[in-house]
């Protein structure tokens, strides 16, 4: 996925997350301590919002981080339910001169 795409999906899944609680664009972004216009540029898919941006919408709005994220139209399923398989132990492939 682009990341374009990913945060014009992000911005739409954190205004319907603001639609659901009913609050305003305002509200929640001085409940989140971000700035009105950023906030504004994040729900129409414009910036770059950081991790802590995003923690801080999810708290806002009451809602996962997850729920802010899950942005992917094919579902995959989650990492715990994943089968692991640890990577091979043993040296690693050194350099490999001719010796003469």
């Amino acid at each position: 996925m682009q990341f374009a795409t990913f945060v014009r999906r992000l911005g739409a899944r954190v205004r319907k997350a603001r639609w659901a609680s009913g609050r305003t664009q305002e509200e929640v972004a001085f409940t989140a301590g971000i700035t009105f216009r950023v906030f504004g540029e994040l729900e129409r898919g414009r910036g770059n919002p950081t991790l802590r941006t995003i923690c801080a919408l999810a708290r806002a709005l009451d809602v996962t981080v997850s729920d802010l994220l899950a942005v992917e139209e094919e579902a995959k399923p989650p990492l715990r339910d994943r089968p692991l398989k640890p990577p091979k132990r043993g040296r690693k492939p050194g350099n490999r001169r001719a010796r003469s």
